[in-house]
């Protein structure tokens, strides 16, 4: 039989939808121009321990040094901060970030259908869809250079790790020669050297990965061992930082769950799973329950195990922080990621039927969604912009004071911000008080006395 002809709108909307992914990137990259140094990128700049300004690459390996001992073991994360402050053209990070982030979203697109080889740009942009509107801190995971360097890259080296352990899974004679997976050793000490619960959430898949492998009498090959002796090296190096003991007192010391160590884990399950339903967690694994109980009931086919890893992972990686007195939403990129896998891996599944109506009002569609998501973005791409250029503002203001030899400056603060996708969004600007953190750090940065908010001088 021949195949239906497509018609000439189907053609030119195919074509567009393969330009879509370019103009992601190029606006990933754009919004990350306009993303200045903010919070910790001002403490990062110095050596921790000597508060000397990152003047060599050794410096940085000493700050770390005195960061493990003193502050935590995030050292994979920080040494990358680090590097780029020290290079010191913010441009140098926003191309080597928009790459790793196109980099993190092929990771997701190979985790959920399992292989690259068929190229799908509505499912790129899916993907970036998905992340745009259910990462509850966008903004920082993704633009500032900190928070970038804490969760974009070190989920993206956690993807990357995972990556042949998703195709041994699928074929059983997959494996990776001799160097390879010599080197995967040291890629797993990187992974469990990323940061608490994204080790937490690898670390349960990886228990379920080999549980499964010891049920059905299955050999080792040597990337698995390897890579996972490398990972639980690097994950007990993090965790085992004098410094964690340091930050854990000062987080406790600021917590509210306060009492003995039974009501602490009450108060903080029920505090997490709020963050769980608040972030969407909830509503994503019950889409990926009632998607699955129709694969298995109605389709009659099983669902791939590691679907099930995903979603184990996606659950280990949020309660793992019941150990921690505090869970900022930056830290829960982790779990937003593997749950969208396993929404996405579920889908790549079944065989539910497109409505024809749907299918003919396609483009029509798209456009409609389109319009809300440009005013989604320009929404937030006005808030990006806006603090950028009240902090280019400031910027000049400060350095025209020094120049005038005043060394104890006012600005105002804080800048506005009202969009989670904003880098600003839920840290800390221009404190009242000098002494008060950042302000010690910013003054530091540019060389002055001190630094502190104008009494009524909002904006």
């Amino acid at each position: 039989m021949n195949q239906p002809k497509k018609t000439n709108t189907g053609i030119i909307w195919q074509k567009i939808v393969k330009v879509f992914p370019i103009l992601v990137v190029a606006l990933f990259f754009v919004l990350n121009v306009f993303t200045p140094l903010i919070a910790d990128d001002f403490s990062y700049s110095f050596v921790f321990g000597t508060g000397e300004r990152v003047s060599s690459i050794s410096d940085i390996f000493i700050s770390q040094y005195h960061h493990y001992m003193t502050w935590g073991g995030r050292n994979v994360a920080h040494f990358l901060t680090q590097l780029f402050l020290f290079i010191g053209n913010k441009h140098v990070f926003n191309i080597f970030n928009t790459l790793i982030y196109c980099f993190f979203i092929l990771l997701i697109q190979f985790h959920a259908c399992g292989s690259l080889k068929k190229k799908n740009s509505l499912f790129f942009i899916a993907i970036n869809v998905m992340l745009w509107f259910l990462v509850p801190a966008w903004g920082q995971n993704f633009l500032w250079l900190t928070g970038s360097c804490n969760y974009l890259w070190m989920t993206t080296i956690v993807l990357f790790f995972l990556v042949p352990y998703r195709k041994r899974n699928a074929d059983s004679v997959y494996r990776l020669n001799i160097p390879f997976s010599c080197l995967f050793f040291i890629l797993g000490i990187l992974t469990g050297w990323t940061n608490e619960n994204s080790s937490a959430a690898v670390l349960f898949l990886l228990i379920a990965y080999f549980v499964l492998k010891i049920i059905n009498k299955e050999k080792l090959c040597l990337f698995e061992i390897t890579g996972s002796i490398g990972f639980l090296i690097g994950f007990y190096m993090q965790l085992s930082a004098p410094g964690n003991y340091v930050r854990l007192e000062v987080l406790e010391s600021m917590a509210t769950n306060q009492g003995g160590f039974i009501i602490k884990i009450i108060k903080r399950f029920v505090s997490v799973t709020r963050l769980f339903i608040r972030n969407h967690g909830l509503f994503l694994a019950c889409f990926s329950a009632v998607l699955g109980f129709d694969i298995l009931f109605y389709q009659k086919k099983k669902i791939q195990l590691f679907t099930w890893f995903y979603f184990l992972a996606g659950l280990a990686g949020t309660y793992s922080m019941l150990l921690s007195p505090a869970f900022p939403d930056r830290a829960y990129l982790i779990v937003t990621v593997f749950f969208c896998i396993t929404v996405l891996n579920i889908l790549t599944q079944t065989t539910i039927e497109i409505p024809a109506i749907v299918k003919r009002n396609l483009p029509i569609i798209s456009i409609v969604f389109l319009i809300f998501l440009s005013y989604s973005f320009l929404s937030a791409g006005k808030n990006i912009v806006g603090v950028y250029l009240k902090w280019q503002e400031r910027t000049q203001y400060i350095l025209s004071q020094k120049e005038q030899g005043i060394m104890d400056i006012e600005v105002k603060a804080p800048i506005p911000v009202s969009n989670k996708h904003t880098s600003l969004y839920g840290l800390s600007d221009v404190m009242d008080e000098a002494n008060a953190w950042p302000n010690t750090s910013i003054a530091q940065y540019f060389g002055i006395h001190s630094i502190k908010r104008l009494q009524g001088g909002n904006y």
